[in-house]
């Protein structure tokens, strides 16, 4: 008995990632193990009965957890991704997820149709902005989605049910790195041209 109320107490110590990935842990497997197409689901905690093999929502430790179609959601009953964490009153501008990293699929043997992405010229047709969100007034510095869109639709993504678009911001690390090496080289033949001048 001591044992588990120590195991218990180390989680709730642990950091506050560690905490949510054990809710959606545990969320998958209770769908996964009791929801099943075509069968009249348990109750989960909270809320009670879900509409049978399509989605449940619960509440746990004060915190919305929802399962809808495959999808879970932390703070919002319609997630809209796989994994959908949304703050006060399902607004995803005041979420925040914290980790040590993020890891993204990028293997070779995943993709087809590979072509070196143009560099200087996307940036400069990047504007950075400063900005408050309307909901919290929490001063906040990135891109406005729209103008993102027009010149890489790509990593732009709109919310089917509410419209709202929101940013890949980790893939513009490509035509970062490419602009990178444009300069580079620009710089290169200027030091060059520098030389030949001497």
């Amino acid at each position: 008995m001591h044992s588990r109320k120590l195991i218990v107490r180390k989680l709730f110590e642990s950091s506050g990632i560690l905490f949510a990935a054990l809710i959606v842990f545990a969320a998958i497997t209770y769908a996964l193990t009791t929801w099943s197409p075509g069968t009249a689901p348990t109750a989960g905690p909270g809320d009670g009965n879900v509409e049978a093999g399509s989605s449940g929502v619960w509440d746990q430790l004060g915190s919305d957890i929802s399962y809808v179609a495959g999808k879970v959601g932390i703070g919002t009953t319609a997630p809209a991704y796989s994994l959908d964490v949304s703050g006060a009153s399902g607004i995803r501008s005041t979420s925040n997820i914290y980790s040590t990293a993020f890891i993204y699929s990028s293997d070779e043997s995943q993709k087809e149709n590979i072509q070196t992405v143009t560099g200087i010229d996307v940036i400069k047709k990047l504007r950075g902005v400063s900005f408050n969100w309307k909901d919290d007034g929490r001063a906040d510095i990135g891109l406005i989605a729209q103008e993102v869109e027009q010149v890489l639709p790509e990593i732009v993504h709109t919310d089917s049910e509410t419209g709202l678009k929101s940013v890949e911001y980790g893939n513009l690390v490509a035509p970062l790195i490419e602009a990178v090496k444009e300069q580079q080289k620009q710089i290169e033949a200027l030091q060059q041209a520098i030389k030949k001048l001497q």
